[in-house]
Protein backbone atom coordinates (compact mmCIF):
# COMPACT_ATOMS: atom_id res chain seq x y z
CA UNK A 1 0.00 0.00 0.00
CA UNK A 2 1.28 3.45 -0.90
CA UNK A 3 1.94 5.72 2.06
CA UNK A 4 -0.88 8.27 2.11
CA UNK A 5 1.21 11.09 3.59
CA UNK A 6 4.04 10.66 1.08
CA UNK A 7 1.53 10.53 -1.78
CA UNK A 8 -0.13 13.73 -0.55
CA UNK A 9 3.25 15.48 -0.45
CA UNK A 10 4.00 14.29 -4.00
CA UNK A 11 0.63 15.53 -5.35
CA UNK A 12 1.11 18.90 -3.66
CA UNK A 13 4.62 19.20 -5.13
CA UNK A 14 3.37 18.47 -8.64
CA UNK A 15 0.57 21.04 -8.32
CA UNK A 16 2.72 23.76 -6.67
CA UNK A 17 5.78 23.07 -8.85
CA UNK A 18 8.35 24.17 -6.28
CA UNK A 19 9.96 22.39 -3.32
CA UNK A 20 10.20 25.45 -1.03
CA UNK A 21 6.62 26.55 -1.66
CA UNK A 22 5.42 22.97 -1.16
CA UNK A 23 7.21 22.86 2.19
CA UNK A 24 5.57 26.14 3.23
CA UNK A 25 2.12 24.97 2.18
CA UNK A 26 2.47 21.70 4.08
CA UNK A 27 4.21 23.31 7.10
CA UNK A 28 7.29 21.16 6.49
CA UNK A 29 10.98 21.76 5.79
CA UNK A 30 12.29 21.49 2.24
CA UNK A 31 14.49 18.48 3.19
CA UNK A 32 11.35 16.89 4.64
CA UNK A 33 9.57 17.24 1.28
CA UNK A 34 12.57 15.74 -0.51
CA UNK A 35 12.63 12.86 1.95
CA UNK A 36 8.94 12.08 1.34
CA UNK A 37 9.51 12.02 -2.42
CA UNK A 38 12.54 9.76 -2.04
CA UNK A 39 10.62 7.31 0.20
CA UNK A 40 7.69 7.27 -2.23
CA UNK A 41 10.07 6.50 -5.11
CA UNK A 42 11.55 3.65 -3.08
CA UNK A 43 8.07 2.34 -2.40
CA UNK A 44 7.08 2.63 -6.08
CA UNK A 45 10.37 1.09 -7.17
CA UNK A 46 11.04 3.73 -9.84
CA UNK A 47 11.98 7.46 -10.13
CA UNK A 48 8.98 9.79 -10.10
CA UNK A 49 10.65 13.14 -10.88
CA UNK A 50 13.74 14.30 -12.75
CA UNK A 51 15.43 17.34 -11.23
CA UNK A 52 16.59 20.00 -13.69
CA UNK A 53 18.37 22.70 -11.68
CA UNK A 54 15.79 24.26 -9.36
CA UNK A 55 12.89 22.80 -11.23
CA UNK A 56 11.78 19.25 -12.04
CA UNK A 57 9.85 17.20 -14.58
CA UNK A 58 7.68 14.16 -13.96
CA UNK A 59 8.81 10.81 -15.27
CA UNK A 60 6.17 8.68 -17.06
CA UNK A 61 5.78 6.74 -13.80
CA UNK A 62 5.44 10.00 -11.87
CA UNK A 63 2.72 11.24 -14.24
CA UNK A 64 0.83 7.98 -13.85
CA UNK A 65 1.12 8.04 -10.06
CA UNK A 66 -0.03 11.66 -9.93
CA UNK A 67 -3.18 10.85 -11.92
CA UNK A 68 -3.85 7.89 -9.66
CA UNK A 69 -3.35 9.99 -6.52
CA UNK A 70 -5.70 12.74 -7.68
CA UNK A 71 -8.39 10.19 -8.49
CA UNK A 72 -7.92 8.50 -5.12
CA UNK A 73 -8.34 11.80 -3.30
CA UNK A 74 -11.49 12.58 -5.28
CA UNK A 75 -12.91 9.12 -4.58
CA UNK A 76 -12.26 9.61 -0.87
CA UNK A 77 -13.96 13.03 -0.90
CA UNK A 78 -17.02 11.59 -2.64
CA UNK A 79 -17.15 8.66 -0.22
CA UNK A 80 -16.96 10.93 2.82
CA UNK A 81 -19.67 13.12 1.33
CA UNK A 82 -21.93 10.11 0.80
CA UNK A 83 -21.27 8.81 4.31
CA UNK A 84 -22.25 12.13 5.81
CA UNK A 85 -25.30 12.55 3.58
CA UNK A 86 -27.06 9.19 4.30
CA UNK A 87 -29.74 9.96 1.72
CA UNK A 88 -33.08 8.40 2.82
CA UNK A 89 -34.18 8.10 -0.81
CA UNK A 90 -31.13 6.45 -2.34
CA UNK A 91 -29.33 3.12 -1.96
CA UNK A 92 -30.01 -0.60 -1.68
CA UNK A 93 -32.34 -2.25 0.85
CA UNK A 94 -31.99 -5.97 1.61
CA UNK A 95 -35.10 -7.57 3.15
CA UNK A 96 -36.14 -11.20 3.72
CA UNK A 97 -39.47 -12.75 4.73
CA UNK A 98 -41.74 -15.69 3.99
CA UNK A 99 -43.10 -16.19 0.50
CA UNK A 100 -46.64 -15.19 1.50
CA UNK A 101 -45.45 -11.95 3.08
CA UNK A 102 -43.22 -11.24 0.09
CA UNK A 103 -46.22 -11.44 -2.23
CA UNK A 104 -48.15 -9.09 0.07
CA UNK A 105 -45.40 -6.53 0.76
CA UNK A 106 -43.56 -6.36 -2.56
CA UNK A 107 -46.13 -4.22 -4.43
CA UNK A 108 -45.90 -1.62 -1.65
CA UNK A 109 -42.09 -1.63 -1.86
CA UNK A 110 -42.26 -1.19 -5.64
CA UNK A 111 -44.55 1.83 -5.25
CA UNK A 112 -41.92 3.42 -3.02
CA UNK A 113 -39.23 2.60 -5.58
CA UNK A 114 -41.32 4.18 -8.36
CA UNK A 115 -41.48 7.39 -6.35
CA UNK A 116 -37.75 7.30 -5.61
CA UNK A 117 -35.91 5.46 -8.44
CA UNK A 118 -32.56 5.79 -6.65
CA UNK A 119 -33.86 3.27 -4.09
CA UNK A 120 -33.18 -0.38 -4.96
CA UNK A 121 -35.25 -3.05 -3.18
CA UNK A 122 -33.81 -6.56 -2.81
CA UNK A 123 -36.50 -8.85 -1.38
CA UNK A 124 -35.91 -12.56 -0.82
CA UNK A 125 -38.51 -15.11 0.29
CA UNK A 126 -36.99 -17.62 2.67
CA UNK A 127 -37.81 -19.84 5.69
CA UNK A 128 -37.06 -18.65 9.22
CA UNK A 129 -33.66 -20.32 9.58
CA UNK A 130 -32.46 -18.90 6.28
CA UNK A 131 -33.55 -15.38 7.29
CA UNK A 132 -31.79 -15.65 10.65
CA UNK A 133 -28.54 -16.86 9.07
CA UNK A 134 -28.80 -14.22 6.34
CA UNK A 135 -29.06 -11.38 8.85
CA UNK A 136 -26.21 -12.81 10.90
CA UNK A 137 -23.99 -12.94 7.80
CA UNK A 138 -25.15 -9.43 6.69
CA UNK A 139 -26.75 -10.75 3.52
CA UNK A 140 -30.01 -9.17 4.71
CA UNK A 141 -30.36 -6.10 6.91
CA UNK A 142 -33.89 -6.78 8.14
CA UNK A 143 -36.19 -9.80 8.08
CA UNK A 144 -39.56 -11.04 9.27
CA UNK A 145 -39.76 -14.36 11.12
CA UNK A 146 -42.61 -16.26 12.76
CA UNK A 147 -41.14 -17.01 16.19
CA UNK A 148 -39.19 -15.12 18.81
CA UNK A 149 -35.49 -15.72 19.42
CA UNK A 150 -33.66 -16.04 22.70
CA UNK A 151 -30.48 -14.56 21.27
CA UNK A 152 -28.96 -11.20 22.33
CA UNK A 153 -27.24 -10.97 18.92
CA UNK A 154 -30.56 -9.84 17.41
CA UNK A 155 -33.05 -7.07 18.00
CA UNK A 156 -36.62 -8.26 17.45
CA UNK A 157 -39.94 -6.46 17.54
CA UNK A 158 -43.35 -8.12 17.44
CA UNK A 159 -45.22 -6.40 14.63
CA UNK A 160 -48.35 -8.49 14.06
CA UNK A 161 -49.73 -11.95 13.51
CA UNK A 162 -51.09 -14.03 10.67
CA UNK A 163 -53.63 -16.86 10.67
CA UNK A 164 -53.05 -20.26 9.09
CA UNK A 165 -55.87 -21.34 6.76
CA UNK A 166 -57.04 -24.80 5.73
CA UNK A 167 -57.85 -24.31 2.04
CA UNK A 168 -60.08 -26.71 0.06
CA UNK A 169 -61.78 -26.58 -3.36
CA UNK A 170 -64.90 -24.43 -3.52
CA UNK A 171 -67.09 -27.53 -4.00
CA UNK A 172 -65.62 -29.44 -1.03
CA UNK A 173 -68.66 -31.08 0.62
CA UNK A 174 -67.78 -30.59 4.29
CA UNK A 175 -67.99 -27.15 5.90
CA UNK A 176 -66.77 -28.59 9.18
CA UNK A 177 -63.22 -29.64 9.87
CA UNK A 178 -63.55 -33.43 9.81
CA UNK A 179 -60.12 -34.97 10.20
CA UNK A 180 -60.76 -38.34 8.59
CA UNK A 181 -62.42 -37.04 5.43
CA UNK A 182 -59.92 -34.17 5.10
CA UNK A 183 -56.80 -36.33 5.52
CA UNK A 184 -58.10 -38.95 3.08
CA UNK A 185 -58.95 -36.27 0.52
CA UNK A 186 -55.26 -35.60 -0.10
CA UNK A 187 -52.73 -32.98 0.98
CA UNK A 188 -50.97 -30.63 -1.44
CA UNK A 189 -47.59 -30.39 0.24
CA UNK A 190 -45.06 -27.53 0.00
CA UNK A 191 -41.84 -26.56 1.86
CA UNK A 192 -43.75 -25.40 4.97
CA UNK A 193 -46.74 -27.69 4.46
CA UNK A 194 -45.95 -30.31 7.10
CA UNK A 195 -45.15 -27.67 9.72
CA UNK A 196 -48.35 -25.70 9.04
CA UNK A 197 -50.56 -28.79 9.04
CA UNK A 198 -49.04 -30.02 12.28
CA UNK A 199 -49.87 -26.72 13.99
CA UNK A 200 -53.48 -26.90 12.80
CA UNK A 201 -53.72 -30.56 13.87
CA UNK A 202 -52.41 -29.98 17.40
CA UNK A 203 -54.70 -26.98 17.95
CA UNK A 204 -57.91 -28.55 16.63
CA UNK A 205 -57.92 -32.32 17.06
CA UNK A 206 -58.21 -34.11 20.39
CA UNK A 207 -55.44 -36.60 19.66
CA UNK A 208 -52.09 -34.93 20.08
CA UNK A 209 -50.23 -37.45 17.90
CA UNK A 210 -49.50 -36.18 14.39
CA UNK A 211 -48.32 -38.76 11.85
CA UNK A 212 -47.65 -37.04 8.55
CA UNK A 213 -46.91 -40.37 6.86
CA UNK A 214 -50.50 -41.55 7.33
CA UNK A 215 -51.98 -38.55 5.51
CA UNK A 216 -52.78 -39.02 1.83
CA UNK A 217 -50.55 -36.83 -0.39
CA UNK A 218 -51.88 -35.45 -3.65
CA UNK A 219 -48.80 -33.55 -4.74
CA UNK A 220 -45.90 -31.26 -3.84
CA UNK A 221 -44.86 -27.86 -5.20
CA UNK A 222 -42.35 -25.30 -3.97
CA UNK A 223 -43.64 -22.28 -5.93
CA UNK A 224 -45.84 -20.28 -3.57
CA UNK A 225 -48.03 -18.74 -6.25
CA UNK A 226 -48.79 -22.22 -7.63
CA UNK A 227 -49.62 -24.10 -4.41
CA UNK A 228 -53.35 -23.30 -4.55
CA UNK A 229 -53.68 -24.18 -8.23
CA UNK A 230 -54.16 -27.95 -7.67
CA UNK A 231 -56.53 -27.12 -4.79
CA UNK A 232 -58.63 -24.97 -7.13
CA UNK A 233 -58.84 -27.94 -9.52
CA UNK A 234 -60.22 -30.23 -6.82
CA UNK A 235 -57.06 -32.30 -6.36
CA UNK A 236 -56.59 -31.83 -2.62
CA UNK A 237 -56.29 -29.40 0.29
CA UNK A 238 -53.42 -27.45 1.82
CA UNK A 239 -52.55 -25.12 4.71
CA UNK A 240 -51.17 -21.63 4.04
CA UNK A 241 -50.95 -18.24 5.77
CA UNK A 242 -53.95 -16.05 5.06
CA UNK A 243 -52.00 -13.53 2.98
CA UNK A 244 -50.92 -16.25 0.57
CA UNK A 245 -54.55 -17.32 0.24
CA UNK A 246 -55.77 -13.76 -0.33
CA UNK A 247 -53.27 -13.27 -3.19
CA UNK A 248 -54.56 -16.25 -5.21
CA UNK A 249 -56.21 -15.18 -8.47
CA UNK A 250 -59.09 -17.68 -8.55
CA UNK A 251 -60.86 -17.00 -5.27
CA UNK A 252 -64.12 -18.47 -6.59
CA UNK A 253 -62.39 -21.86 -6.98
CA UNK A 254 -61.31 -22.25 -3.35
CA UNK A 255 -62.61 -21.73 0.16
CA UNK A 256 -61.26 -21.78 3.71
CA UNK A 257 -62.64 -24.24 6.24
CA UNK A 258 -63.62 -22.70 9.59
CA UNK A 259 -61.34 -23.80 12.44
CA UNK A 260 -62.61 -24.27 16.02
CA UNK A 261 -59.23 -22.93 17.15
CA UNK A 262 -57.55 -20.52 14.78
CA UNK A 263 -53.78 -20.93 14.64
CA UNK A 264 -51.99 -17.57 14.65
CA UNK A 265 -48.36 -17.09 13.68
CA UNK A 266 -46.65 -14.23 15.50
CA UNK A 267 -44.60 -11.99 13.23
CA UNK A 268 -41.31 -10.48 14.40
CA UNK A 269 -39.18 -7.87 12.68
CA UNK A 270 -35.55 -8.96 13.02
CA UNK A 271 -32.28 -7.07 12.68
CA UNK A 272 -28.80 -7.10 14.20
CA UNK A 273 -28.54 -5.70 17.69
CA UNK A 274 -26.53 -2.46 17.98
CA UNK A 275 -26.20 -2.04 14.21
CA UNK A 276 -27.57 1.30 12.98
CA UNK A 277 -29.36 1.10 9.65
CA UNK A 278 -29.16 3.74 6.90
CA UNK A 279 -32.05 6.21 6.79
CA UNK A 280 -33.44 4.58 3.63
CA UNK A 281 -34.67 1.68 5.78
CA UNK A 282 -36.93 3.93 7.82
CA UNK A 283 -39.71 4.01 5.22
CA UNK A 284 -39.39 0.25 4.57
CA UNK A 285 -39.74 -0.57 8.27
CA UNK A 286 -42.62 1.88 8.75
CA UNK A 287 -44.43 0.32 5.77
CA UNK A 288 -43.98 -3.21 7.15
CA UNK A 289 -45.23 -2.25 10.62
CA UNK A 290 -48.19 -0.29 9.28
CA UNK A 291 -49.35 -3.07 6.95
CA UNK A 292 -48.83 -6.00 9.30
CA UNK A 293 -50.07 -4.40 12.50
CA UNK A 294 -53.45 -3.80 10.87
CA UNK A 295 -54.33 -7.50 11.10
Amino acid sequence: MLNTQWLHTFITLVEVGHFTQTAEKLFMTQPGVSQHIKKLEEQAGTPLIKRIGKRFELTPAGQQLYQYGVKRQEDERQLLSQLLADDPFSGECYVACSGSLAMFLYPHFLSHQQNYPAISIHLESAPNHRIIEGIKSSQFDIGIITHSLDDPYFEQTQIGQEALCVVVPANYPDEDLDKESLYSFGFINHPDGKHYLQQVHLANFSDSHFDFNKITKSGYINQLNQILLPVSKGLGFTVLPEKAVSQFSYQDKIKTLPLPNTVMQELYLLRKQHRPLPKRYQHIIETIIQLLSQD
